[in-house]
């Protein structure tokens, strides 16, 4: 009787891989290729006989590989296989171009020629950031990309080679002899974001132009896989030692084998950021909306939501993301880019300027610095439509420098509706909203009563602020003793 329940059990484990391989294999893979992870208990001399039938390493330190469907046919039959998903296309995350777009700030400007057009730096509060943090000099990025091709504005000792995952006879700022531009100014464009010169009279200035960038190309027109990604974000980690990783690129598949890449990078204290994608809609996007992921969508001028972000539950943060001027592959700036694809490197190099300073800042707490220092914007709160709203660089400073328990964003102002996040940890009791006219004399006051924890609040007060006045916040707690938390400025009339 055992040794028939035996056969009987070893017999459907057998009918129960081939009908996985069928079920799980049933969409159309890249290239017939699928990814897999062999079975803890597997010899790996088991597949050397499989050599000779392309089955190839994608990550030795995550024992991830790749191989044909009839290949991984024959090894789930063998009982080696632990799990296989399809090897998926990537794309890149920007658009068909738009309006450009020119402001005139009241801070002062660069001297870069395109400056003016660089509305994000006034709008985000970028400037007021680098006077306290500095550059980046120091951190790493990994850009996974399309490659990089080094321009007279960019710090070029600061571009390293890279690797070439496509094509690996090439260098890492190269994919072909014969497609080396078209191709490659997605990567450019994301890299002049972060590292282009400031203030020297050419192109536009960079967030954090002492940051190193490492190229590492897993895009080109047709060879667009998703097994290049994850090979390229193992590598930022363990062979190219880096910082922080940015990915302006998207594809709809959910992979596990991408989110275990993604968590041996967080667990190493880098910095995920990646484009929320340019769908517009609520589908998710990956490796946006893997965990341990900053997934960044697109506001534009107005700080309104782009209609191209995608709007779902893994968005995080928002960032500049229309009507943006760019350097091309060929040294040509171009008007009008636009995409998520450009929101991502904005808050990567805000995450250089934090790394530098406060290098011990993960994944997690770079999160919550973004998300104490966002401009609340759209629906109270937390929304799928911008995350915790668009980034402010200066109020995010602000918080980690006071390194307190409780912050209070900047006031956004909407009509006659005042919008105040308070973000913290334990928050209880009561809290006094104190309104002061310009000469620092209190005019009125507005108590809140919160009796719950790990929460992020936004009160609306009915009242019409002018300008120059401002807020404070106090806490006054069980105890009956008051906690001044700050002001609030108003950043908005409406």
């Amino acid at each position: 009787m055992k040794s028939y329940f035996l056969f009987f059990m070893g017999f459907m484990s057998l009918v129960l891989s081939i009908l996985f391989v069928s079920t799980v294999f049933a969409g159309k893979a890249y290239d017939n290729q699928f990814l897999f992870k062999l079975k803890d208990t597997s010899d790996e001399i088991s597949i050397t006989e499989y050599r000779n039938l392309d089955v190839d390493v994608v990550s030795e330190n995550l024992s991830i590989y790749k191989a044909d469907y009839d290949t991984v046919e024959n090894l789930m039959e063998l009982g080696l296989i632990e799990y296989a998903e399809e090897n998926a296309l990537i794309e890149l995350a920007d658009l068909e171009m738009c309006e450009s777009i020119s402001i005139s700030g009241e801070e002062t400007k660069y001297n870069d020629a395109y400056f003016e057009k660089q509305w994000y730096f006034e709008k985000h509060n970028l400037l007021g950031a680098k006077e306290r943090l500095g550059n980046g000099k120091g951190i790493r990025i990994a850009v996974i990309d399309s490659g990089v091709v080094a321009q007279e504005d960019f710090n070029s000792s600061n571009i390293e080679e890279g690797y070439n995952y496509i094509n690996p006879d090439k260098t890492g700022n190269y994919i072909s002899d014969n497609d080396t531009l078209t191709v490659r100014v997605h990567g450019t464009q994301v890299a002049g974001i972060i590292c282009s010169k400031s203030d020297n009279e050419i192109g536009i200035a960079g967030i954090a132009e002492e940051a190193t960038i490492v190229p590492l190309i897993v895009y080109q027109d047709g060879t667009n896989s998703l097994d290049n990604v994850i090979r390229a974000i193992d590598d930022a980690v363990k062979k190219y030692n880096c910082d922080i990783i940015n990915m302006s690129l998207t594809t709809s598949a959910k992979s596990e084998f991408l989110q275990e890449a993604v968590d041996y990078a967080n667990k190493n204290n880098v910095i995920i950021i990646a484009a929320a994608g340019n769908g517009g809609v609520t589908s998710y996007l990956y490796p946006a909306s893997c965990e341990n992921v900053i997934s960044v969508g697109s506001v534009d001028l107005d700080f309104g939501v782009s209609y191209f972000s995608q709007k779902n539950d893994y968005v995080d943060i928002s960032a500049a993301g229309s009507g943006l001027t760019l350097v091309g592959s060929d040294g040509i700036y171009r008007d009008g880019r636009q995409g998520t694809s450009f929101s991502a490197p904005i808050i990567s190099g805000f995450a250089a300027l934090i790394k530098e300073k406060y290098p011990y800042v993960d994944g997690e707490l770079f999160l919550k610095i973004l998300k104490a220092g966002s401009y609340d914007i759209e629906d109270v709160g937390y929304d799928i439509y911008t995350g915790f709203g668009a980034f402010d660089a200066f109020e995010s400073v602000k918080f980690i420098e006071k390194n307190r328990d409780f912050f209070i964003s900047p006031v956004y102002i909407d009509n006659s509706d005042i919008r105040i996040k308070i973000f913290g940890d334990g928050i209880f009791g009561n809290f006094i909203f104190a309104v002061y006219d310009e000469n620092g004399k209190m005019k009125d006051f507005y108590t809140r009563a919160f009796e719950t924890e790990n929460q992020i609040f936004c009160e609306s007060i009915e009242r019409s602020l002018r300008k120059g006045e401002f807020i404070k916040i106090f806490a006054f707690d069980n105890f009956l003793s008051m906690k001044p938390l700050g002001e609030a400025r108003i950043v908005e009339s409406g």
